[in-house]
Formats: C-alpha cells, structure tokens, sequence
C-alpha cells in the first residue's frame, strides 16, 4: 500500500466518505442528540485515519468537513462559549478550509430565566467575539443551531415570548442559515465584511445604553413617551445573518402538540423567533433580521397553531421559494405514542394544520387582489404531500382557481410560470435545507385524520 498515490487512496477514500447527519435530519424533530448516530461509513473513515500518518493527512479533511460543536454552558450571563481550541486545532492541521457544515448545539437551559418569564441576554461584546472567532476561520457553506428556544433568543439578541411557553413545552428549535457557494471573499480576508456588521452593532449598542440611560433619567415622564421613544431606537444587530451572504433560511420548531391539552388552546402564543425573524413585533423584535440575499425560507413544524402560521404568511419576506412542513416526517411515530397525545383529541390538530393550509393555498392563489410579496414567489413546495387524498385536493383548488400561472412540478411543487409559460428551475442545491422525497412507499401519518384533509373554506371554490 506504501507504493498506492494519494490519488488513488483519496479516491478510495471518497466511497467511505457519507453524507453529513444533519443533512437528512434538519426536517427531523428536534433534539439535542438528533445529530449523534453514526454511520459505519464514517467509522470506516476514522479506522482509516488510524493506519498511519500518511493516511491520516489524507482523511483528516473528510472526517473534519462537517463539525458538531456541542460545548459545556454554565450560564449565559458570564459568557463561557470558547472556540478557541477547536479552532487552533483545524488551523493547525490545515483543517479550516475542509470545513462545510458547522452545528452548534447548545443544551444549557436558564432555569431562572425560565421561572421569570424572561428571556436570558447574552452580552452584545461576547456574540461579537464569538462570531469574529468563528467566521475568521471556517468558511462553512451551512451553519445551524440547535437551542433551546430562549437561548436561540440571546443569540440573536432578541425577546422571547414565554407567558404560554410551558403549555407548549418546546425543549428545542433549529435555526440553519446556508448558501450553495462560497463567495470569493473566504476566510480571514472576510473579517473586514464582519468588522462592517460589528461596527453597526456598536453603534447599535452605545445607542442603546443611551437610551436607557435616558430613561433612567426621566423616569417619573408618561409610559406613552416611553412607547414613543421606543419606536426610535435601533434594535441590537445579529451579524450572524450578514457574516456570509447567505441564500437559505430554515427554521424547525418541533412539535407543539402538548399544548393541544389546554383549555382555549387557540389562544396561546409558542416561544418562537419566527416573529423576529420576520421584524414583525415590538422592540426589539421590529427589525427584520432575514437579509435580502436569503431567497429561499424552509419552515418546518409539528402541527403548529394556524395562528402561528399566519405571521408567516402575513409577513413573508421577497424570496423565490417556500418550503412548509406542518405534520411529522416518515418515521415519526408521535402520533402513536399514547403518553404524547394523552388527553389530545387529534381531531384538533388536523383542523389547525387544515386551517393553517387553507391560509396559504389562499395567499398562493389570490395574489392579484393582494399581492404583497407573495407576488414574487416562484416556487411553492410542502413537506406533507406524501398526505395523497390532501395533495389531490390541494392541485384541483389551484387549478379550478381564477390563477392559471401555478403548475404542478412534481408532487408536492407548485411553479409560477412567467407570461411566456417559462418556469423556473427547481432544482435547490442546498445542503440539509431541501426536504428529502417521499417514496411512494412510505406512510408520513401515523393515524388517519378524522376531519376532510385541507379543507379550504371560501364558497367560490367549494
């Protein structure tokens, strides 16, 4: 084997090299060990590395493409994330340009936070170290985070709602931000893009304190002043979202079934960023913090509120394409689990999800008497059309509708085609963020729905 090139050994080396996990688990529900299986191609990499050092050189690159950081928190008030001997290791074996997918996975829960109904901050200088740290060495093509959703918050430097948080007893979401190319602008050089951002977000900060120390020093002024001034200050910045030119958001909020056992379940409110995400609540929340480079947004959610679902398509930002899951994958068994719908009527969370369709195919439709942004949206894909009786119905409504530049792709994609009948092309190359295919054999519902699947309610179709 000593007289084998390294070509031939990096070729035989590509055949053990798999896909990352995340990649086909980002639509999964999530957890804080959803990423941890391995696969026996991958130990076949890591037994490989350990046969001399010449071929260590040679795998280490494929072993260290895509990281899983998972590092030990004890408070996010005193900031204890420290990447920095993980990053001197990938620069000290040349390891920093090999990386593809980054995914931080954070498991600290502020417990008092949590029993305050508030959420944790972390400090504007600490995310700015943080993210300075990272992205002047890894050039990733997709980062993502696995957190619980208050500390998901104090990442992005925003509030959380949490009065109807423990209704829901989300324990996490995933937010994945992820583009198909590496621009030209890589590694350390990018640091003078980042140093833009931190700049503003300085400005932003001093800004802020300026403010609070104002309102410090007019306390005894009227509450409505105070509103006033609010709508004047500028909320803290996230250069997360600007470090990269990113193409893709994903936002997965897990399962919300659990609050399905309240009383006035519709009522209730999720621990969600997607609010924030879309600059659509108060301060600071009022910001959108998508980038107008992001043309592709993936949502993804267990039988979310209908409610829940109309802030996004209320406020659905200029994008090409829309992915939307509401009902678990293949494999989930949810459904079946008797201690996870104990006291549940599943007849309620079939009417959520047809409500919350019924919303969208309407917007998908009657873009001529409101257009908005949905006037821009060229590709409409679901996550549930292995659901066949509630994917047929969807592709009668849409082409008995006053629309006609809505076609069907493929099963369960929806292209607009231009006034020439060109369509777009749709074919995404995004690592993780695309929703796998369905084979026709597979089962995605646990139980069958005891209410008509999609029921759209405005009498002109019906």
């Amino acid at each position: 084997m000593d007289r084998v090139p390294p070509e031939i050994l990096l070729h035989i080396f590509e055949f053990l090299d798999g896909t990352a996990p995340s990649q086909a688990r980002l639509h999964d529900q999530p957890r804080d060990d959803m990423l941890n299986a391995e696969d026996q191609l991958s130990l076949g990499l890591k037994n490989a590395s350990l046969v001399c050092k010449v071929w260590r050189v040679l795998v280490l690159p494929s072993l260290f493409r895509h990281i899983l950081w998972k590092p030990k928190m004890s408070s996010l008030r005193a900031f204890t994330l420290n990447p920095i001997p993980l990053l001197r290791f990938l620069e000290d074996n040349k390891l920093d340009r090999s990386v593809t997918t980054f995914t931080l996975v954070v498991d600290f829960v502020d417990k008092e936070a949590d029993a305050r109904h508030i959420t944790p901050e972390i400090r504007t200088v600490d995310l700015e170290w943080l993210w300075d740290q990272l992205f002047s060495v890894i050039d990733p093509l997709r980062f993502t985070i696995i957190a619980p959703p208050t500390t998901l918050a104090a990442f992005m430097s925003r509030m959380l709602f949490l009065d109807d948080a423990w209704s829901f007893s989300i324990p996490y979401h995933i937010l994945s931000l992820a583009r198909t190319t590496r621009a030209s602008l890589r590694g350390k050089s990018s640091g003078y893009h980042l140093e833009s951002h931190l700049s503003d977000l300085h400005v932003s900060t001093l800004e802020h304190s300026q403010a609070r120390a104002h309102q410090s020093s007019s306390a005894g002024a009227a509450s409505s002043s105070a509103t006033s001034s609010n709508r004047y200050r500028k909320p803290p910045a996230c250069p997360l979202f600007t470090v990269r030119p990113w193409t893709s958001l994903l936002l997965n909020e897990g399962s919300s079934i659990k609050v399905y056992r309240t009383y006035e379940f519709f009522l209730r409110r999720p621990p969600s960023m997607l609010g924030a995400l879309l600059g659509c609540e108060e301060y600071p929340n009022d910001a959108l913090l998508i980038p107008p480079t992001i043309t592709d947004i993936n949502y993804i959610a267990i039988f979310p509120l209908s409610s829940h679902v109309e802030t996004l398509l209320r406020n659905l930002p200029k994008v090409d394409r829309l992915f939307v899951q509401l009902t678990p994958r293949p494999g989930n068994q949810i459904l079946q689990d008797e201690e996870e719908m104990k006291h549940i009527d599943p007849a309620d969370l079939w009417m959520e999800r047809n409500s919350a369709y019924s919303s969208l195919m309407r917007e998908l439709t009657l873009t001529t008497t409101n257009p908005g942004n949905w006037v821009t949206l060229r590709v409409f894909e679901s996550g549930d059309a292995a659901d066949k009786e509630a994917w047929e119905m969807a592709v009668r409504l849409v082409e008995r509708s006053e629309v006609d530049n809505w076609k069907v792709e493929r099963e369960g994609v929806f292209v607009r085609h231009d006034e020439d009948g060109n369509a777009p092309g749709v074919e995404q190359d995004v690592d993780g963020h695309t929703g796998a295919a369905v084979s026709p054999g597979e089962q995605l519902l646990s139980v069958q729905p005891r209410v008509s699947p999609w029921t759209f309610p405005w009498g002109a179709w019906s």
